[in-house]
């Protein structure tokens, strides 16, 4: 069984709620920012191995967008 995932059109809005926030803060309040709402996240999903796999999605789309 696979785990529910929000649907597109709420992802969307996520994304958009989210570049607006990140478009509002001064540059240097986006890291932490970020890293919060990272925390705040992952302290909703009971399952570490989840949170760990979302961390190494993160970051190889993060190393693919570089290349």
């Amino acid at each position: 069984m696979t785990a529910p995932t929000l649907p597109f059109a709420d992802l969307e809005r996520v994304y958009e709620r989210l570049a607006e926030t990140l478009d509002a803060l001064p540059e240097a309040q986006e890291t932490p920012f970020l890293a919060q709402l990272a925390l705040a996240l992952a302290h909703r999903i009971p399952d570490l191995s989840e949170v760990e796999a979302a961390i190494m999605e993160a970051r190889r789309a993060s190393e693919d967008a570089d290349k």
